[in-house]
């Protein structure tokens, strides 16, 4: 199994490492023209979440518009012209270029914005706004305009933040929901979220006297967290419309601009991939995944978040299947109705919408860790696999097994646990292994409820080198290896459970061999 793993895993990296060297433009070159007019009929991409789409829309009905989950994925469906453009605001669209040498974007506007921080419609949330709009209204003029000439300019050394983990925190602390992938809005950089908005929110906690907890996640799901109360605020460039008026309430706004099509230059259109060495762009790309900023440790990190997750939902997952199988093995009618209902309930839901559901529903007023809710969705999908997995197991053993063992006088019990699980172990623990597995891949889900598991990371990370390769690449190697490990164990558990490969030592245990 392990060599099978490792052959598919060096076909995947054959396969990247060819698109990587010798990616082909196909798409057909736009004109010269720089104006709006020539993407009428395009592929335009926006962020899901976003009122671009809306924007795009309505200056240009007749674009076909695309869905994609992050900054990052619209740059790399540019580049490999799976679209024409995409929309987006200029500051994000000037940090875009800068990083990223084959784009840039039109100087005409698509649409004007007004971005502010959101609140809930409750109380709580209008005094919340109302102090932020008075904290707005204080301060000095042009430091908006100080701010914005900071964050989106291209001095790194000139981008400090003020102390947010030492706030006095006398009023209470705030969680503020954003996503960490916006740069220069908010982004990750050494390990911390910074950016225009977070500076401001870190200005407002300071003045008001609260603390601050900063909740990453994606962006389609911030004014859910907001709504639900999960968070108390929001800050992650949302800009102001009439339809998100009607579920939140804004701020004064923080920031005013337009809205901008980022396009591939004419030269990335021809054909010219740059004079840089094959080898050079390969150590480049290392060095901006890995190396810059630290970056290893966040997939560190979200290899512990992987693996807390996992590992807790299996031990969890399999004491609770374990224990309703008990309770429905001699035929209760009314435990298995039970038994039944909930196993068709949690296997029938798609695993990111019964997250969705435990975050902002069933636990949307509780303040409980992402984690927390990924581990207990996760127990629930894998408690009801282990469950029909014992039936299915348990199923395949004789009653004749039973009938033997009460007619020698063993108990109900005792025939179950030293007769009927030991057959049944072996036919169940094949099918366990390719739960685990699946487990370990299904986690990939949980940046959804503000989660920062390895993919998660592998986000955060490409939205800052605008880069799939080495970042997609390290977590398709990450997760080879945590299944490996997992198969392992799980295969190690087999061959000492297997009856079959029991020593002579351990068949004759307890039994006199000299009399």
């Amino acid at each position: 199994m392990f060599f099978k793993r490792a052959a598919v895993l060096g076909v995947c990296l054959l396969l990247a490492l060819s698109a990587f060297l010798f990616r082909q433009v196909n798409a057909e070159e736009l004109s010269g023209d720089t104006s709006l007019s020539r993407f009428e009929h395009a592929r335009i991409g926006v962020q899901t979440g976003t009122s671009f789409d809306k924007m795009v829309k309505k200056n240009m009905p007749d674009a076909k518009v695309a869905y994609f989950n992050t900054k990052a994925d619209l740059v790399a469906a540019l580049t490999g012209h799976k679209i024409d453009a995409f929309a987006i605001d200029e500051p994000a669209a000037q940090i875009v270029t800068q990083e990223y040498s084959e784009v840039t974007w039109l100087p005409d506007y698509l649409d004007t914005y007004s971005f502010a921080l959101a609140f809930p419609k409750t109380k709580k949330g209008e005094a919340l706004r109302n102090q932020c709009n008075d904290f707005l209204h204080q301060l000095p003029d042009g430091t908006l305009d100080m701010l914005a000439s900071k964050w989106f300019g291209e001095d790194e050394a000139a981008k400090t933040m003020p102390d947010s983990k030492h706030l006095s925190a006398e009023n209470g602390t705030l969680r503020v929901a954003t996503e960490a992938g916006y740069a220069p809005f908010e982004y990750v950089r050494d390990g911390e979220i910074v950016g225009y908005d977070m500076e401001i929110c870190v200005m407002f906690c300071e003045a008001c006297g609260y603390g601050m907890d900063i909740v990453d996640m994606n962006f389609d799901g911030i004014l859910p967290s907001v709504q639900s109360g999960k968070c108390d605020f929001s800050a992650a460039g949302i800009n102001i419309t009439p339809e998100r008026m009607e579920s939140v309430l804004f701020s004064e706004p923080t920031f005013r601009g337009g809205t901008v099509l980022v396009v591939l230059k004419e030269n990335a259109l021809a054909g010219d991939s740059g004079n840089d060495s094959l080898w050079g762009g390969i150590v480049s790309s290392f060095n901006k995944t890995f190396i810059r900023e630290n970056r290893w440790k966040l997939f560190v990190h979200g290899v512990e978040t992987t693996l807390l997750i996992t590992v807790l939902s299996i031990l969890f997952g399999t004491a609770l299947g374990f224990g309703a199988f008990l309770l429905c093995r001699n035929g209760s009618p009314a435990a298995n109705t039970i038994a039944r209902f909930c196993v068709w309930l949690v296997q029938g839901m798609p695993m990111v919408v019964l997250l969705m559901v435990l975050f902002y529903i069933v636990f949307g007023k509780v303040s409980i860790s992402g984690i927390v809710v990924a581990v207990i969705g996760f127990t629930l999908t894998f408690g009801s696999s282990v469950f029909s997995l014992m039936k299915m197991g348990v199923g395949t053993v004789d009653r004749g097994q039973y009938e033997a063992a009460y007619a020698l006088g063993h108990s109900n019990s005792r025939t179950f646990f030293r007769i009927i699980l030991p057959q049944a172990i072996p036919h169940i623990l094949p099918a366990y292994q390719g739960e685990i597995v699946g487990l370990i891949k299904a986690t990939a889900v949980v940046g959804y409820i503000a989660v920062q598991d390895l993919t998660k990371i592998g986000d955060i990370v490409r939205s800052r080198t605008y880069e799939a390769f080495f970042p997609l690449i390290a977590v398709t190697v990450i997760y080879f290896v945590l299944e490996g490990l997992m198969n392992i164990l799980v295969g190690w558990l087999r061959v000492r459970s297997d009856p079959k490969k029991r020593s002579k030592a351990r068949i004759l245990k307890g039994v006199k061999t000299d009399d």
